[in-house]
């Protein structure tokens, strides 16, 4: 097991390595499309609010992109697979073909960590606030963590379903553009209205994205510091055995009835 783990991981950083312009053209597109959300964020904020607000969107902006990364790059991938047959391969060889979807983690990831200084660098400039602002890096930490442990299990859901349903994983994700404010993730909780509070208060998006705010700013989470993190525990450990028991279902699936063609975006 431990071979095949170590092989995922050089098959996909010589991929990186391999198709490294796209890896830039990634990177610049991202970043084009994180700065109109942060700059057209800061539009409507009073002068005096805009240094606070710069941070908020800021770090709701770096949530989203892990999470939009990982469902893009990971579930988004099942075409691939198949088009190249490489899934009857990973069977004969007694592999999970989605170990090595899972190993597009390491894009997504590479991703992320190159757009995120760049970001930086440009939206501090622009806004002349400064976007490192950390109260507590545990708490920080703690939030980022969640919310890529979050990504890469509904990403791998998606991939999951991908293969049953024969629908591109991305075109089954339905949260992923509702997560940046609905979610959580780029507006406080205690900012919301009474409606959206309790569909965000749903999400476990939100509980990641409260928990980094404090890192951030602390500003104490809508519900509390301690019940956050609970809730965040809970969520992890539910979506982990949901990602399970839909992963191990849609295998046994298709090792009776095989896989068929899945559609490109």
């Amino acid at each position: 097991m431990r071979s095949r783990f170590k092989a995922i991981v050089w098959l996909h950083l010589v991929r990186l390595k391999r198709y490294k312009y796209s890896f830039i053209n990634y990177i610049l597109i991202d970043i084009m499309w994180y700065m109109i959300f942060l700059l057209g964020a800061l539009m409507f904020v009073p002068k005096e609010e805009c240094g606070v607000i710069a941070v908020i969107t800021f770090w709701g902006i770096v949530l989203w992109s892990i999470m939009n990364n990982s469902v893009g790059l990971i579930a988004g991938w099942t075409w691939f697979v198949l088009a190249t047959g490489i899934v009857e391969e990973h069977y004969i060889h007694g592999t999970n073909p989605l170990l090595l979807l899972a190993g597009r983690f390491i894009t997504g990831m590479s991703v992320s960590l190159a757009t995120i200084p760049l970001i930086i660098l440009v939206f501090s400039g622009l806004s002349n606030t400064s976007l490192l602002k950390i109260y507590d890096p545990i708490y920080l930490f703690m939030g980022i963590a969640f919310i890529v442990a979050y990504a890469t299990l509904y990403a791998l859901s998606l991939a999951a379903l991908s293969f049953r349903t024969e629908v591109p994983g991305t075109m089954l994700d339905i949260l992923n553009i509702f997560m940046y404010i609905g979610g959580g993730l780029g507006v406080p909780v205690y900012k919301m209205p009474d409606q959206l509070r309790y569909i965000a208060l749903a999400m476990p998006y939100t509980h990641a994205a409260e928990i980094l705010r404090y890192g951030v700013l602390g500003i104490v989470p809508y519900l509390g510091l301690s019940r956050e993190l609970l809730i965040a525990s809970l969520y992890l450990l539910a979506m982990a055995i949901a990602s399970y028991a839909i992963v191990r279902r849609v295998m046994e699936y298709v090792r009776v009835y095989g896989v068929r063609a899945v559609g490109m975006m």
